[in-house]
């Protein structure tokens, strides 16, 4: 799949198959993260793979409130953490960011769908031991899509552009 296709077919997918994501075909997907552009080139990031039921519902359990998300972590054959360091704090954020495009577009291209889900507090960090020195970017559930979402109408880009100032 070319790129500009994978960028029109990407969609947040938040009910999975239980059918299991190929170990190549994660490392694939992962690659192509990892050669995002960064801070200082610094490859803040670093991914935590979950695939321990036990482990996945827990974390399912920290979304109780929010159905859809709940959902989601639920019924992934793969849960994919991404981390980064937060020495250089917002410009790590914003590198890990890059790397969980390169990602979600990637899954797309594979025939995966995935959902980018922010994490504030430290429940995520303590029950993954996530080291000081590190925060969670996303927490993203990974498989093959059990459902076919209508893809969100977006603002037309001209109305989003500006010329020399806002």
């Amino acid at each position: 799949m070319e790129v500009y296709e994978a960028i029109q077919k990407r969609k947040s997918i938040r009910k999975f198959r239980s059918e299991p994501v190929p170990d190549e075909t994660i490392t694939k997907i992962l690659r192509a993260g990892t050669q995002a552009p960064n801070a200082f080139n610094k490859e803040q990031w670093e991914f935590i793979l979950i695939t321990d039921r036990a482990l996945q519902n827990a974390i399912a359990q920290t979304r109780a409130r929010i159905p859809p998300q709940r959902i989601a972590l639920e019924t992934a054959p793969l849960i994919l953490v991404v981390c980064y360091e937060n020495e250089l704090g917002v410009d790590g954020m914003a590198s890990a960011y890059t790397c969980i495009e390169n990602i979600l577009l990637a899954a797309t291209a594979e025939g995966l769908g995935s959902v980018t889900l922010t994490s504030r507090g430290g429940k995520i960090k303590e029950m993954l031991n996530i080291p000081e020195g590190y925060d969670v970017a996303a927490i993203m559930p990974i498989g093959y899509p059990d459902e076919e979402p209508e893809k969100p109408v977006r603002v037309p880009v001209e109305r989003k552009i500006h010329i020399n100032r806002f």
